[in-house]
């Protein structure tokens, strides 16, 4: 019994006391994203593709993460996010018009980050809270932006006569859910949260910077705005 006492009072040095009652905690949150990718339109004279665009704003993410709060100078956070935007797409071509049709870009993200306690915030009828300042890296796999390579895809490789009879929200989920038509990249994120404690729930808001080229068509960066609750433990 002797023996085990010294390792524990060695331990317990690098436990901060205030973070006792909660060493880490698991949670869930709700995503916004802020960006905006452009309508486009292409084609010639026998095809035409177009869409107006979507914005990050046009569709609600999900996500869930944990944290850990027991380490003596930073606090280690992990999380998984899925965000959805739907946008109109139109083609045409010599033989048909195909109806204004439903597509989909989405993200599938990880982040990993540490972040340091700035200072401590007193919230009336919450009790304790904080404001963090964090950074770290992220990888995702987002689905392509249509074009005219996946249009001839879906029509069997004949843009100006194929589709005649042609269900093409069949041939876009056939499309979507195949692994090879979606992208994989990484990137690195900034991040500044305010977190409120009450007993052993933590609710936080964060604002996000990540800076991962390809995720978002035609943009080297995009900014997301997250609230969660979290059960600690």
């Amino acid at each position: 019994m002797k023996k085990l006492i010294t390792p524990l009072i060695v331990l317990s040095l690098f436990v901060p006391l205030e973070k006792a009652e909660a060493l880490f905690g698991i949670g869930i949150k709700g995503i916004g994203d802020t960006f905006t990718v452009n309508g486009w339109n292409d084609g010639t004279n026998l095809y035409s593709l177009q869409s107006s665009g979507f914005k990050g704003s046009d569709g609600v993410g999900v996500g869930g993460f944990i944290y850990i709060d027991a380490l003596p100078f930073i606090d280690l956070e992990a999380s998984i996010e899925l965000a959805p935007v739907s946008y109109n797409l139109e083609f045409a071509n010599v033989i048909t018009s195909l109806p204004t049709t439903k597509f989909g870009w989405t993200r599938i993200s990880t982040y990993f980050t540490a972040r340091k306690k700035m200072f401590g915030l007193g919230i009336p009828l919450l009790g304790g809270g904080s404001i963090h300042l964090g950074g770290g890296f992220n990888s995702h796999v987002s689905s392509k932006r249509a074009d005219l390579d996946m249009m001839s895809d879906l029509l069997g490789d004949d843009l100006a006569n194929g589709g005649s009879g042609i269900n093409l929200e069949d041939k876009i989920e056939d499309f979507v859910t195949n692994r090879d038509n979606w992208l994989d990249n990484t990137g690195l994120h900034m991040q500044a949260s305010i977190q409120a404690k009450l007993l052993t729930f933590s609710s936080f808001l964060t604002y996000r910077i990540t800076l991962a080229e390809g995720v978002v068509p035609g943009s080297d960066s995009f900014s997301t705005l997250w609230a969660g609750l979290a059960f600690g433990f």
